[in-house]
């Protein structure tokens, strides 16, 4: 592990702006590129084999990238591991759970909290935090977990409390913990999972319930619909959050991440409510942070605004493997992006030869 290296993107991440004009972020992607290209032999292999090597790659973009999938049977890390994070579970069993061996925890650690004060917190120190997601003690392997954990140390105000514990959540004090806001006035930031939060509307409506939380409360919910009762499209949420909650749409943050990745993505709209900026809802990464979309059967760049797979490049991730391929199809936009869906066998047969190479 290139300690020195890890240092100089925590710099980075601690002061973002010398990444904004790019060629400070493409020499830091070049200087990963070539850490991970002399500690990780699989990888190694599959830049000899296409020819990409520190000596022929001159741009960032030209960095081989590594499938999601390829966690799932691959070691990939630049050094003894000091935590291990998991990604959930698959109707094929556990033994399918990728793995991000992370040598580095520091990186992953700024990242989130960055990520967390620029897009969630921007306005604020701290907050009275009220989550629905599992403590870290009871899932160490969850990565979401941890990133929550981070958040009530760094975040936290008085007052801060979980809601779930040993597999089982409490609406009804999560419930009251939201009168309690309503009574004295003190916003609140719910963190959740995208279906835990829609077993919560459930639940107001089999208990009639409704809550008008404090102006600046705010809601911040990710994992897509995986454990959730039911679909519903992001209208209907930013729709049931008012209903609900009385929590506007521009306070409501969509988070997308995924466990191979120490970064994460979230819609901008508090951030550019808090800035006075006005445009589309989009998911903006970090300043560390290089967003691709790239054609499903030749993983070459598409045309400006065509659909293609997701391709991040992570400075954060310079421990394990910082060009990743997801299997999401999205669409670049201004400084952001959409997710238009998952690719379909077809669409994924590039990812899949990819991961076939490590």
């Amino acid at each position: 592990m290139n300690r020195a290296l890890h240092d100089r993107i925590l710099a980075a991440i601690a002061a973002p702006d010398q990444l904004t004009d790019g060629s400070a972020f493409a020499a830091l992607a070049l200087e990963v590129f070539a850490a991970q290209y002399e500690a990780i032999a699989a990888y190694r292999r599959v830049c000899d084999r296409r020819g990409r090597t520190p000596a022929t790659v001159n741009d960032w973009r030209e960095v081989p990238a590594v499938p999601t999938t390829a966690f799932k049977h691959t070691t990939l890390r630049t050094g003894p591991a000091e935590r291990v994070f998991l990604t959930t579970g698959t109707t094929r069993g556990a033994e399918e759970r990728g793995r991000h061996e992370m040598p580095d925890l520091r990186l992953y650690r700024a990242s989130a909290l960055a990520g967390l004060r620029t897009f969630l917190f921007p306005d604020l120190a701290a907050m009275r935090l009220l989550s629905l997601i599992w403590p870290v003690a009871e899932r160490p392997e969850s990565s979401l977990a941890q990133m929550d954990d981070w958040a009530f140390a760094a975040f936290g105000a008085p007052g801060s409390a979980r809601f779930v514990a040993a597999d089982q959540v409490d609406f009804a004090a999560f419930a009251a913990a939201l009168r309690a806001s309503e009574r004295d006035g003190e916003p609140v930031a719910v963190l959740t999972t995208t279906g835990m939060l829609l077993r919560f509307f459930d639940h107001c409506r089999d208990h009639d319930l409704a809550f008008r939380l404090p102006h600046g409360s705010r809601l911040m919910d990710t994992g897509g619909m995986k454990g959730a009762p039911r679909p519903m499209s992001r209208n209907g949420i930013l729709r049931a959050v008012w209903e609900t909650l009385a929590i506007p749409g521009y306070f409501v943050v969509n988070e997308y991440g995924m466990t191979e990745m120490a970064s994460q993505f979230y819609d901008n709209v508090v951030r550019n409510r808090v800035a006075g900026r006005f445009g589309p809802r989009l998911l903006t990464g970090p300043a560390w942070v290089r967003t691709r979309t790239l054609d499903p059967a030749t993983l070459a760049d598409t045309a400006p605004g065509e659909p293609g797979l997701l391709c991040h490049f992570d400075l954060a991730n310079a421990g394990t493997a910082a060009c990743i391929l997801t299997e999401d199809i999205g669409r670049l936009a201004d400084d952001g992006f959409v997710i238009l869906g998952r690719a379909g066998a077809a669409e994924a047969r590039g990812c899949s030869l990819a991961a076939a190479e490590l």
